[in-house]
């Protein structure tokens, strides 16, 4: 089988497989997180069985793995082996839709192509200790955790004045260093209700919704942390980027279709968690909150302080795989979870009960975050190279021709 042979075997396995992520989708409609291939499929699609769908997927499965691997080019090999790893999932997916439901570790390789690593809560409490060094005071740590934090909130009506300033800067920053598209762009729209702070819709054609949940208080990091992930070089840049390299040029159909528990997202959610830190430096991001974003949110403060509790905060980003996965498997109850996070995680009781109930929607899905994170920060930083412009080009590489998580080599 020659190159073009090959790849045309390619292209009607991957119709096959956008065709089925959307059959899924019928099922399940969370599922499918954006879709910009040619309507017409979508209008087309059946409302199959589930144990249909699993046959078709498990048939696709055996396709790819059958196929001939010799005289073929690199960038074939690739494809194939992503295309691979996604037709897994599909077929793990499916199995789960029907009822085989798998421990948050087997979940975790089944749909996302790795596990987490593990830490006990003992590792949490040295940084709580450290937390509790850095807000001296009389009370429980989290309710001086809330209070010192609450200096940082931005009011209701300045958040879309410090939020679209956010993503400009993003922006700017992103664009200095990617080719966007011209006609590239989102709007943004305030919701209620969500188990989640931030959503990215991306719509195709170069452009995205983003939703921002006003259910909790918004803190003036997170502006520039929800503009750079659901935005720039986050989700936005990721999507439209596969749209205009790997769907238009390449005519690679199967990006055309993101279904959300998929070994994709690992890659798409620790890219988008990395991007601020690629942007600008931890120095940069405190200049910019304090010169521009605080003014025009009416803030005042220590910031500087603000982020070095921030830094040791952040040091309790596994403890959210360790609660969900106790949840997952049953070891604890939602109640027990809430209690875990507030402890631990110093959440307040509304979004414990909120992150709770992302856990039992989402479930492993949770990894992809902090894993992820560490993942991409690992392989665009590889070989200690301190250039930045070299960290950009590894980057956007990576958006580009996307790797599962099992392909990650340092």
């Amino acid at each position: 089988m020659n190159d073009q042979q090959f790849n045309q075997e390619l292209n009607d396995i991957a119709e096959s497989y956008v065709k089925l992520v959307l059959a899924i989708g019928l099922h399940d409609p969370f599922y499918v997180d954006a879709f910009y291939g040619p309507e017409v499929w979508r209008l087309e699609c059946k409302k199959l069985t589930l144990s249909e769908l699993h046959k078709m997927a498990k048939a696709q499965l055996k396709c790819l793995n059958n196929l001939d691997l010799y005289l073929i080019n690199t960038k074939l090999i690739s494809r194939l082996n992503f295309l691979n790893k996604q037709v897994s999932s599909v077929v793990y997916y499916l199995s789960h839709l029907q009822g085989d439901i798998g421990s948050f570790d087997v979940e975790s390789e089944g749909l996302y192509d790795t596990q987490s690593q593990k830490f006990g809560l003992c590792s949490f409490e040295s940084i709580q200790d450290e937390l509790d060094k850095l807000l001296p005071g009389k009370g429980e740590l989290a309710e001086r955790f809330e209070q010192f934090r609450a200096e940082f909130i931005v009011p209701q009506s300045k958040i879309p004045a410090v939020f679209e300033a956010s993503v400009d800067k993003a922006r700017a920053l992103t664009g200095a260093h990617i080719e966007l598209p011209d006609e590239e762009s989102f709007s943004i729209e305030f919701v209620t209700d969500k188990i989640w702070t931030a959503y990215n819709w991306y719509q195709g054609n170069y452009k995205s919704l983003i939703q921002l949940n006003q259910d909790q208080p918004l803190y003036i990091e997170r502006c520039l942390e929800l503009a750079s992930h659901e935005g720039y070089p986050g989700h936005h840049v990721f999507n439209l980027l596969q749209e205009r390299d790997l769907v238009r040029t390449e005519q690679w159909i199967e990006y055309a279709v993101y279904p959300l528990y998929s070994p994709i997202s690992f890659l798409s959610e620790g890219s988008a968690n990395y991007g601020l830190s690629l942007i600008m430096s931890k120095q940069e991001v405190i200049d910019f909150e304090r010169d521009i974003l605080m003014p025009l949110a009416g803030i005042q403060g220590d910031i500087e302080k603000y982020h070095k509790v921030l830094a040791c905060y952040k040091k309790l980003a596994y403890l959210d795989n360790l609660v969900c996965e106790q949840l997952t498997d049953g070891h604890i109850s939602e109640e027990d979870a809430q209690n875990l996070l507030i402890k631990y995680g110093l959440y307040t009781h509304s979004r414990a009960k909120q992150r709770v109930k992302f856990y039992l929607s989402n479930r492993a899905y949770v990894i992809n975050y902090n894993h992820g994170e560490e993942s991409v920060a690992r392989w665009v930083e590889k070989d200690g190279e301190t250039r930045k412009h070299e960290h950009w080009k590894r980057f956007e590489a990576l958006l580009k021709r996307p790797l599962t998580a099992s392909q990650f080599k340092v």
